[in-house]
């Protein structure tokens, strides 16, 4: 009879939570689609991260910040786009009652 070690499989399921997640927000990126996740909540698990499961935790971090870095630079465009387009239509929107003249002789 095998016995079962909860904390390691306590942490394979929160690692599997979070690999998940990780997928989830990978695709929404490339798709430019909608992030959809589960709810999550900081698990109560009892001391570290078993010796076996570190290589998986250690990937999905890098993925987590790889992640954060393509969001953080995408975040900036698009922040850069929308300040833009509202100048455009702060220029477009003017009065327009007095007419403009332009110097061409100067």
């Amino acid at each position: 009879m095998r016995q079962i070690d909860t904390h390691f499989e306590s942490w394979q399921l929160e690692l599997d939570r979070l690999e998940l997640d990780v997928m989830r927000a990978e695709r929404a990126f490339a798709t430019d689609g909608l992030l959809r996740t589960d709810g999550w909540e900081v698990p109560s698990l009892a001391g570290p991260v078993p010796e076996d499961l570190r290589g998986r935790a250690t990937e999905l971090l890098t993925r987590q910040q790889e992640l954060l870095v393509s969001l953080t630079e995408r975040l900036g465009a698009t922040g850069r786009q929308q300040a833009l387009a509202e100048n455009v239509g702060r220029v477009s929107t003017r009065d327009r009652s007095r007419p403009v003249y332009f110097d061409i002789s100067a």
